[in-house]
């Protein structure tokens, strides 16, 4: 059995005035490990209202999968979040029906908005929050995964590497840069 991390939805910024993408910062419940996960504005929007506790006056996509789960004696339990590739995060609703557990492959920034509304738990394996949270280093500074950089941005890290000799950070970002190339147009 992994170890879970249980996530609470900490804030929702907008990554630059002109860009149709938003971060969902998610803190850990019991801890100070932050996760930045990219999110598009449609889901950023649903977030937005469940934190803000708006009911819209028709059933947004998110509250009429809630409506279903609950016409069909379905219980979600949980969002887990198990892997991230290519800068993308995946995860899966924990459902429960009639006593049986079944996971449900869902896009990170849907399950969010689900866990919100359906007031369940996030949770992602310790391991993989280590590798992807923000850390706080001091001084006002933090420390960001690449997951959350935008592919211009990591290009620019990469030549900064490679003016100062840092090959195998340059190799890594190159990898990362090329992975992510080749997987575009991959919503979280």
């Amino acid at each position: 059995m992994k170890n879970k991390v249980e996530l609470k939805v900490q804030d929702l910024l907008q990554r630059a005035s002109n860009d149709k993408f938003y971060i969902a910062l998610l803190r850990e419940k019991e801890g100070t490990r932050s996760l930045p996960i990219l999110v598009g504005l449609l889901e950023a929007q649903a977030i937005a209202m469940y934190l803000r506790e708006v009911t819209p006056e028709r059933p947004m996509l998110h509250d009429l999968l809630a409506g279903m789960a609950d016409a069909f004696a379905i219980n979600i339990r949980e969002v887990y979040i198990y892997k991230v590739k290519s800068g993308v995060f995946y995860s899966y609703l924990v459902c429960e029906q009639y006593g049986q557990e079944v996971n449900v492959d869902a896009r990170t920034s849907d399950a969010i908005a689900i866990a919100l509304h359906r007031g369940c738990p996030i949770c992602i394996d310790e391991e993989l929050l280590n590798t992807q949270c923000m850390r706080d280093e001091g001084g006002g500074a933090y420390s960001m995964p690449i997951t959350v950089m935008n592919t211009d941005v990591l290009r620019g890290v990469l030549q900064t590497a490679i003016e100062r000799e840092d090959y195998e950070l340059a190799a890594h970002l190159r990898d990362v840069i090329k992975e992510r190339e080749e997987g575009e147009g991959i919503n979280s």
